[in-house]
């Protein structure tokens, strides 16, 4: 006999989320990390933080969907196959996670930092929201599929000494980099160059962001 097919989790986009949300008809649980929830979070969801995310102890919520987001939907994606081996029926993520729900012009809440009195010290810069190419790939790939970096330089035919540099954060990915990692994880060919570009645009909008604003003044404003 062959073997019975292993159940797959369901993938929502944001909009579906986002209705069911004004409906009232959903639980949302955020599995990233407490650090990036406290920066940025969609209003109501529960932190169930991957790290210590345990299947046993996931909670019953009777009558409503309960749907996991993440910051692009991978580690979401592995909590809910974490619930289906333990036997969790209907586990369900968000697909493309935060990210998507913002691109979307959907609401989240930022954590409010006071600006430091005279006697205060600055504190010290939040960190950034839009993790490096090497972050998700370590985290939300390799990590949970087991691979090592030789493994992955071996098979994508990317030299080992770009890989380190990715995961420290010392490369860029490229297109050709981009299609190799895709294929390989089979990801979207241009998941890769997304998640570089994210991250690109907030350091720079962090660093210089303010002073953009101040010397560009938009076309439209002008007439």
């Amino acid at each position: 006999m062959g073997k019975k097919p292993q159940a797959e989790v369901t993938g929502v986009d944001a909009a579906t989320v986002h209705a069911w949300l004004a409906k009232d008809e959903v639980v949302l649980v955020d599995v990233r990390e407490t650090s990036e929830y406290d920066q940025e979070h969609i209003p109501g969801a529960m932190l169930l933080p991957m790290s210590t995310f345990d299947p046993e102890l996931f909670p019953t919520v009777g009558g409503k969907k309960v749907v996991l987001h993440c910051a692009v939907g991978k580690r979401s994606e592995a909590a809910g196959k974490m619930l289906l081996n333990e036997g969790y029926d209907g586990a369900i993520h968000m697909i493309g996670g935060i990210r998507e729900w913002k691109a979307a012009g959907y609401a989240t809440e930022v954590q409010f930092v006071p600006p430091p009195g005279p006697q205060e010290k600055a504190p010290e810069p939040a960190p950034l929201m839009s993790p490096t190419p090497g972050e998700v790939l370590v985290e939300e790939f390799m990590e949970p599929l087991g691979i090592e970096a030789a493994e992955l330089a071996k098979d994508t035919g990317i030299p080992g000494d770009v890989i380190d540099a990715i995961i420290q954060g010392e490369a860029a990915v490229t297109a050709e980099l981009s299609l190799r990692l895709a294929r390989y994880f089979s990801t979207a060919s241009d998941f890769w160059l997304h998640v570089q570009i994210e991250h690109d645009l907030e350091v720079v909008r962090r660093n210089i962001g303010a002073e953009i604003r101040r010397h560009v003044t938009p076309r439209t404003a002008k007439n």
